[in-house]
């Protein structure tokens, strides 16, 4: 028997099963495609097989590397996201669900940020709709000043709520208002937002209003925003017209990082993924239905899907102001137009919201 390598053999194998010539034919299509995938030595003195060879292998090698890539990255992304804490509490009960449930596949997360300063009040409350076809976000900015009806009795401004009555409690008052299920909650403090916009290499906000806060001079028109800037820049507020300027400011900025995080190319690095993923890990704590494989997938297809002209704010409808028997001020809740923002919520409709 001849051995791979040996001119019998080629010799046999040309001469083709008759023992025929079969001169310079050339092979079909299909003929290529099977030498390309399988090997043969019938013609091993064709250099343009040779290259095809060559070119099939660098591309399956250019291949396989991304694939390794890919699964690195998601793999480190997995690591990541399941580091971060869960907590059954932050949700209400269930056993009153809300009347009206959403379309199927859209998803209501409400974020809450707490600030060191603030004697365990919340000063920032974001509920973030995520579209059913992940094509679009909306966030909806909740006045912390917002006066609302709890559980337990009695009326309260809600971010001071939240001290009381913690996460489920705000979420329950929420609901009730707005008439829509909250799927998920993230509770995080400002402080570690400062961090995150470190990370991601600044924001970009634009100021309605010249100001000053803590050293830090604002101009009006787009600016960026490090870390402590943006901190100061959620905390001012003492010195204009009213609260909602502040929850203005809040909304800027968290706008700003949600931007970011979205369509930042920084993020196709996935060494500054795992960065801020495990700066989140570190400072965000989330309801337990809002699982690993959740997130990454959420993850994924925003990345994915949503453009910064997909990412819309909407400020929660008011009334006027007025102030408690305390002496604390409230902002009350316009109850027309947000019965019809809670209905373009439920619907899935928000582009057609008329305020």
């Amino acid at each position: 028997m001849g051995v791979v390598g040996d001119p019998a053999v080629y010799a046999c194998v040309a001469a083709g099963p008759s023992g025929g010539d079969r001169g310079d034919l050339e092979p079909t299509r299909g003929d290529r495609i099977s030498e390309f995938l399988t090997y043969s030595g019938a013609r091993p003195h064709r250099p343009r097989l040779r290259r095809y060879r060559r070119a099939g292998a660098g591309l399956l090698a250019v291949l396989l590397a991304v694939a390794i890539v890919a699964v690195a990255a998601v793999g480190s992304l997995w690591l990541a996201v399941a580091g971060i804490r869960r907590d059954p509490s932050l949700l209400p009960g269930r056993t009153d669900p809300v009347a009206r449930a959403g379309v199927d596949g859209a998803l209501n997360l409400m974020l809450i940020g707490t600030d060191a300063s603030s004697s365990g009040a919340a000063e920032v409350l974001l509920m973030v709709h995520v579209d059913a076809d992940r094509d679009q976000v909306h966030v909806l900015s909740v006045p912390r000043e917002l006066l609302v009806p709890l559980s337990g009795g009695g009326q309260e401004p809600i971010g001071a709520a939240f001290a009381r009555v913690g996460s489920a409690g705000v979420v329950t008052a929420l609901e009730d208002l707005l008439q829509v299920r909250v799927d998920h909650v993230a509770v995080t403090r400002l402080e570690a937002m400062a961090r995150l916009i470190d990370l991601l290499d600044g924001i970009t906000v634009n100021n309605p209003l010249a100001s000053s806060a803590d050293g830090h001079v604002f101009t009006r028109g787009p600016i960026i925003l490090h870390g402590q800037e943006a901190l100061a820049f959620v905390r001012q507020g003492d010195g204009r017209p009213g609260d909602l300027d502040r929850a203005e400011s809040q909304r800027l900025v968290l706008q700003g990082i949600v931007e970011r995080l979205l369509t930042s190319k920084a993020l196709l690095n996935p060494g500054t993924v795992k960065a801020v993923l495990n700066q989140l890990a570190g400072d965000l704590v989330v309801d337990s239905g809002l699982d690993t494989a959740a997130m990454v997938r959420l993850f994924i297809d925003l990345r994915v899907s949503v453009s910064h002209r997909a990412l819309r704010t909407i400020e929660l409808p008011t009334a006027g102001r007025g102030t408690t028997a305390s002496g604390a001020p409230y902002l009350r809740p316009d109850a027309e137009r947000i019965r019809r923002l809670g209905d373009a919520l439920t619907t899935d409709r928000l582009d057609g919201w008329v305020r």
